[in-house]
């Protein structure tokens, strides 16, 4: 299916690969359905895109792949709403702020996005009593990480 994005034009989706966030996304309630968008020029980043509304994208990333540290508990009432049965249907990503400086790019690690992979169901979750802000500085672990991808020993190479 094709859905309309403000960002990348007209885009192809397969449709059973749309999430569903039954209570919409904390300030977006109004808008249930989104695709995640991946281009190679914006790895590590992927594009939470509304398909409702053309000019809700957000970018997002896996967080798992840029802090393997990262662990939180999922409330047993999401486990269900999100119907999780078996943990290779979850997916987690985090909401990343990109500024005019992309060297302070921060990422939302108190409220991950966990996604079912296999129902499409997703949620937006708001860790309580987590040591984890809202705004944690990234950049550098991006780096890392594409620097590791592409084999490179520095990562400072890749800015």
């Amino acid at each position: 299916m094709q859905i309309d994005t403000l960002r990348f034009g007209n885009v192809e989706v397969d449709e059973a690969k749309f999430l569903d966030f039954e209570e919409g996304v904390p300030g977006l309630e109004q808008y249930h359905t989104y695709a995640l968008l991946q281009f190679e020029e914006s790895y590590p980043l992927v594009w939470l895109q509304s398909t409702e509304e053309t000019g809700i994208c957000l970018p997002v990333l896996d967080t798992f792949s840029v802090l393997p540290d990262y662990v939180f508990d999922i409330d047993e009432t999401d486990v269900k709403r999100l119907q999780l049965t078996k943990p290779d249907d979850l997916f987690v990503v985090s909401v990343v702020v990109i500024p005019d400086e992309i060297s302070g790019m921060t990422v939302n690690l108190a409220a991950p996005i966990i996604i079912n992979t296999s129902s499409g169901k997703a949620k937006q979750i708001m860790l309580s009593g987590s040591e984890y802000n809202v705004r944690v500085p990234i950049f550098q672990e991006i780096c890392k990480l594409v620097a590791r991808e592409e084999g490179e020993d520095d990562a400072s190479s890749v800015t």
